[in-house]
């Protein structure tokens, strides 16, 4: 059974996503609200090196790269950017960064559920996710997909959308672009100003929310309200599936979860048949060390093909858990066995691909080292008071 577990404090959030009671993933988020995603009308303050600068309404100005290609439609080669004083509807691609501010576009998306939906004048306006890797199904998609689009706008087909029929892919496309007309319509307001935003939780939810999640489980009623406003319209069958923590107990220790959530701040973590591996985060590169501990390795290769085996697995899910991303360093025990390496990096690459945010095995080094790196979408979980330290 899988439960989204979501708590509320002081500090913030921390969603852990659970299967048969196993911590799979924590996800945590201040009180700052992300401005991710979030669509507004800005005003043009200046323009310098091919940057434009804007006011959306917060302290610090965005910022839009009109060299990049998402803006060669609104901003094509020759053609002056813009002056201060123009109005632009942009979207934050990317939340402020030490002394930058919010990195932001001028093409404009709503992603829901099964589809990205964005305007578009290209002349194949129906993409698919690479994940969907069945030709016949990834076709199926796009051609009832193509009958059901407006003229001017393009969609990206997510991979939940394998197997849905077109009466679910319709739905969510009338939603998608009544929230357009909706939320665009800004000609009575003055910039700047919020056409469109989306609260912090819920697009942590949309991230690791799947099909076969059983329970949202929330111990705040202000976040399940807000949850129930904002994320049932594109996900409404998991109206039932949402329910208050209304226990005493605190959620994470009602749910067992908190011991896990303890452990993961660990350097060394125990494989069950006895042997250990010690996790070392560097500003450089993550590094992973897999060592016998007490293991009886009295079977020789073939006793460190299983431990290297149930490393590797360990490894993927720690890399999941602890959201390790960047280049990954794994010195696994050595073996003389070409076959019994090959083996093991192919099942670690199994292990790898169950992993939401892509992972690539890369290869061996000249070491004997295994490479792997992994995509960077959140900072790592760190150890402090609050939300992830509360019961």
């Amino acid at each position: 059974m899988k439960k989204i577990l979501i708590s509320k404090s002081e500090y913030g959030y921390s969603t852990a996503l659970t299967k048969d009671g196993k911590l799979l993933e924590l996800l945590e988020d201040g009180n700052e609200e992300s401005l991710a995603g979030n669509i507004y009308l800005g005003i043009v303050r200046k323009v310098t090196g091919g940057f434009i600068f804007l006011d959306i309404g917060h302290d610090r100005q965005a910022f839009l790269d009109t060299k990049d290609g998402r803006e060669r439609r609104l901003f094509p080669p020759g053609r002056p950017p813009a002056k201060p004083g123009d109005i632009f509807t942009v979207q934050v691609l990317k939340d402020a960064v030490g002394n930058k501010g919010p990195n932001v576009t001028s093409s404009i998306s709503y992603t829901g559920r099964y589809i990205m939906l964005y305007e578009s004048l290209e002349a194949d306006r129906v993409n698919s996710s690479k994940k969907i890797q069945d030709f016949k199904e990834a076709q199926r998609l796009k051609g009832s997909v193509r009958q059901m689009l407006s003229d001017g706008f393009s969609v990206i087909i997510r991979s939940a959308a394998e197997g849905k029929d077109e009466a679910t892919l319709k739905a969510e496309i009338d939603v998608l672009m009544a929230r357009w007309s909706t939320n665009l319509n800004w000609k009575h307001k003055t910039a700047p100003a919020t056409l469109w935003s989306q609260s912090t939780i819920v697009k942590t939810l949309m991230e690791v929310v799947r099909e076969d999640v059983d329970e949202i489980v929330i111990d705040h009623i202000g976040t399940f309200n807000r949850i129930k406003e904002e994320f049932l319209p594109v996900f409404p069958d998991f109206a039932d599936k949402i329910t208050i923590h209304q226990k005493e107990e605190p959620i994470f220790l009602s749910h067992f979860v908190k011991s896990q959530i303890d452990k993961i701040y660990d350097k060394r973590v125990w494989l069950k048949c006895g042997g250990f591996i010690v996790i070392e985060q560097t500003e450089a590169c993550v590094v992973i060390d897999v060592n016998t501990g007490k293991f009886q390795s009295k079977g020789g290769e073939a006793a460190k093909l299983q431990l290297n085996m149930e490393a590797a697995k360990e490894i993927a899910y720690q890399l999941r858990l602890r959201n390790l991303s960047g280049i990954v360093i794994v010195d696994f025990l050595r073996m003389q066995s070409k076959a019994d390496m090959h083996s093991l990096l192919k099942d670690f690459e199994l292990e790898l691909h169950k992993d939401r945010i892509p992972a690539l095995l890369v290869g061996m080094t000249t070491l004997g080292l295994v490479e792997i790196t992994r995509k960077r979408v959140r900072k790592p979980l760190e150890r402090r008071n609050g939300i992830n330290g509360r019961g």
